[in-house]
Order: structure tokens, then sequence, then C-alpha cells
């Protein structure tokens, strides 16, 4: 029987298994680490460039927390996604070209590991290119809540063309490490509908409860590692110590049963 703490860790020179992506789908592997793909440089080119769009850097209060990020996340906007859209636009020209650059590297590289045709920004016929990905700031002592990713369940009805995706999984790179602390924790169970019970409105996430006596995968990651999950099944970031915990991120969508083409938005 599998455990499902079982982080897997690649580097580049490793052969590229068939099995990976249905591995991450399925969360058989809880978590696919990508080591050594960045480059320290080009890492922390991105870093020091994010000083220079300080202004639009966002804070999302919750009664329970906040969210610090730069650029848009379209789970904030499902009420109204042109909202989502108008951020964008408004947000684009203040990004640096480094950011653009690292973003295609982790594409490339994550289509490569998972063997798959395409990975592209997704285009909507209405309102044009989602944010191809986002940068989050988990400052000292702040942590992310219990929560789960589901993008078909939270725009249902919205008519946006990421609803019709068939898997959603999450890929995250780590621009900066915090000094302790800021674990990534994945518990071994999947988001269902009575599962809303244990949800407050208003605030981010769920209460513990809902993943009592369920299996844990921690991860620690590093300045430099690209990972990759499954963000239907419930995760939480520790609380950080020190230094900044930067990361970028996003969503990636696979369109087709073969499991060979993918849309990314944030």
């Amino acid at each position: 029987m599998a455990i499902f703490n079982q982080i897997r860790v690649i580097s580049p020179k490793m052969f590229v298994e068939s099995t990976w992506l249905d591995d991450i789908v399925t969360a058989r592997v809880p978590l696919l680490v990508l080591r050594n793909f960045l480059t320290p440089e080009v890492r922390e080119a991105a870093v020091d460039d994010l000083q220079l769009c300080r202004e639009k850097v966002r804070v999302s209060h919750y009664p329970n927390g906040a969210l610090t990020t730069l650029g848009p996340y379209l789970a904030k906007h499902t009420a109204a996604p042109e909202n989502y859209f108008t951020e964008l636009r408004d947000i684009q020209p203040a990004l640096p070209p480094s950011l653009h650059c690292l973003r295609d590297q982790v594409y490339n590289w994550v289509k490569h590991a998972l063997r798959l045709e395409s990975l592209q920004t997704a285009t909507d016929p209405q309102h044009g290119d989602y944010a191809g990905s986002i940068v989050r700031f988990h400052a000292n002592g702040v942590a992310n809540p219990l929560h789960n990713d589901n993008i078909v369940r939270d725009a249902a009805g919205s008519g946006l063309v990421v609803t019709d995706i068939l898997h959603q999984l999450s890929c995250v790179v780590c621009l900066q490490e915090c000094n302790a602390g800021g674990e990534l924790r994945i518990f071994n169970k999947k988001w269902q509908p009575v599962d809303e019970r244990f949800k407050t409105p208003g605030e981010l996430g769920y209460q513990s409860g809902v993943v009592e006596h369920c299996e844990t995968c921690e991860f620690s990651p590093r300045s430099g590692d690209i990972y990759l999950f499954n963000p239907a099944f419930y995760h939480e970031i520790d609380r950080v110590e020190g230094d900044t915990r930067i990361t970028m991120g996003f969503f990636f969508g696979l369109t087709d049963k073969k499991m060979k083409h993918a849309i990314a938005w944030s």
C-alpha cells in the first residue's frame, strides 16, 4: 500500500516517467518536486525586479487572515469575472520582463516533465487572456489556512473557459524561502460537497475538523524549487518565520481525456 507522504523529487537529468502526470492527478504521489531546474541568477533577478512593482502588490483582508499578492486571482472574482480581467489589464504594464521570462521557463519545464504537448495561458473568447501566474508573499508570522482549489466548482455557471477542464493542478515556484516554518502540508482528502459544513462564510478556508485523522504530506520548499500537486486535496501553509516566503504560481487544467493539453491561469 502506498504511503501518502512519499514526495517525488526529480532533477533535470532524470529520465521522464510516463506515469508522473497520472500520479499527481490521482495523488498517488501527493507532491512532485522539480529541483535545480532554475538557475539562481534567473530566480534572483525576478526577486530583485519585484521591488519595481511594489505599488501594485495588493492585500486582501479576511477575518481569519490576509492574502498578499501581485497579480489577480480568479477565485476572488468568480461572482464578477470581468473584474479579474480588468485588474490584469491594469497591472500588466508594470510587470517586469524577468517575471514573464521566468514563467515561460517554468511552463516549458512542466510541459517536459509531464509529457504535455501544450501548456499555454488560457484565453477567454469574451474577455481575452487570463493572468499566466501570480506572486504571493508570506511575511513573518503569516500562514495560509486550510483550503482546496476547484475552479469548476467555484466558477460554475460563469461560462468561463477554465470551467471546461477535466483536471486542475497547481504549480508553485519558490522564489525565496523563509528561515523557518512555511511548510506546505497536503492532506489525503479530496473536497466533497458535504465538507461545506466546515466552512465559515466570509473567512478563508475550512475548519480543521474536515481533515481529522487524515494522512498528511509535509514539504519545506527551497529557493528555486518548482512543485506540483492536485489542489482539490486539502492543503495549508504553516506560519512563516524570518524572511518573507515568496512564490510564483499558477493553476493549469487538462483539457483532453488523453491529458496531453493544458491551459494555465492564476
